[in-house]
């Protein structure tokens, strides 16, 4: 992205640390390496604190909280384990740029640069491991001392699973009607009593993700998956979580494993674009995002929001995939559907000036100028337009 350019994506912040701020490929691939011990390092403490806490519990301490911290454990200890890895893998990254630095081969510079961004990209995905071993539930759960025993009777399982189904029930409605902290509550209190409810645990997470509290959720859905590894909606809700909270890497991982297991998997596709857009990866998040466009199109009413933002994503990954007639093309579409976003206008302003139209592009900036007076890509693109 050139200096003066529309900013176009987001970013997790892991790029901007001091550590990879150098220009020898050699020495980059080498800091981003020791970056990323540092970050397994940081993983392995918080995986660690989180076991002893599951494990020192207090005489008095109830059996849904102490289950409740065992999980948050599990999950800690998960992450660390993908820190541990991509520590590993950026290692060995960074010894390759070392030798291609070193080499008289002909290639040498494109393979130190190619193992450079390797091992920056492993760092990265390190350091947002390394967050999310320190994800913990924002509740705890408490709630009815429910302990299923060997020798708990058959009629009082029974009456804990009914109890545990009412609550499920309940969580549905309110979820539906968009309650989402009285349905948290709900599906918190069916995993108390039936703690193999799997789908009261599974909307557990889609309400603590909807209610934006992204690291519970992240736990929620890891406890889930150790129970039901195949539900391709718990890696899509994994990753949606992983998203929200800045980790497109392992939000990428989620989707593409919620995507091996439905191809056609609409919402997943969608993380997937969003995830390596964030990323700047727009030649890869493209087929992802206009895939989740053509499966969410609507042959008549009005364009919901998700769709429209799909088309956003796609038209500035066009855009910097310099393919401006086309990029624009989607920015008209979606400023359509969405007229009070200055975003899109300033999207058709930049696409007219790549184009060589500066009227155009005048009038598209002045436009998102009305919408938004304090838009900085808007006000470089009428100075761009001559204005």
């Amino acid at each position: 992205m050139s200096a003066g350019s529309p900013a176009g994506t987001g970013s997790s912040g892991i790029a901007g640390n001091k550590l990879f701020d150098v220009t020898e490929p050699e020495s980059a691939a080498q800091a981003a390496a020791k970056g990323a011990a540092e970050a397994a390092r940081l993983a392995a403490a918080a995986a660690d604190a989180a076991r002893r806490a599951g494990e020192g519990q207090p005489g008095g301490q109830s059996l849904p909280r102490a289950d409740a911290l065992v999980a948050v454990a599990e999950a800690s200890k998960d992450a660390a384990r993908v820190a541990t890895d991509a520590a590993r893998e950026s290692s060995r990254a960074a010894e390759a740029a070392v030798r291609a630095a070193n080499s008289s081969s002909p290639d040498a510079a494109t393979i130190a640069r190619k193992e450079t961004s390797r091992a920056r990209e492993a760092a990265e995905r390190a350091w947002e491991a390394a967050d999310e071993a320190r994800d913990r539930q924002t509740q705890v759960m408490s709630g009815p001392s429910v302990v299923l025993t060997s020798s708990t009777g058959i009629f009082q399982r029974f009456r804990y699973s009914m109890q545990a189904e009412a609550s499920f029930q309940r969580g549905s409605t309110l979820l539906e009607e968009h309650n989402y902290k009285e349905a948290r509550d709900a599906f918190a209190e069916a995993v108390l009593l039936y703690p193999e409810h799997d789908q009261a645990r599974s909307l557990l997470g889609w309400s603590e993700y909807f209610l934006g509290d992204y690291r519970s959720a992240v736990v929620t859905f890891k406890t889930a998956l150790r129970r039901q590894p195949r539900w391709e909606g718990l890696y899509n809700g994994l990753g949606w979580s992983r998203l929200r909270a800045g980790r497109y890497q392992l939000a990428a991982a989620s989707f593409k494993s919620a995507l091996d297991r439905s191809p056609d998997y609409v919402d997943a596709a969608n993380g997937l674009g969003s995830a390596l857009f964030e990323r700047g990866q727009y030649e890869a998040a493209l087929p992802q995002l206009e895939k989740a466009l053509n499966g969410s199109r609507r042959a008549l009413g009005a364009e919901p929001a998700e769709v429209t933002t799909l088309r956003g994503k796609i038209a500035w990954s066009l855009y910097y995939l310099e393919r401006p007639r086309e990029a624009l093309a989607m920015f008209i579409r979606a400023s359509l559907a969405a007229p009070d976003s200055y975003q899109y206008q300033v999207g058709m302003g930049w696409s007219y000036l790549k184009l060589g139209q500066k009227d155009d592009a005048l009038a598209a900036f002045q436009r998102a100028m009305k919408l938004r007076p304090t838009d900085e890509a808007a006000r470089e693109g009428l100075r761009r337009a001559g204005a």
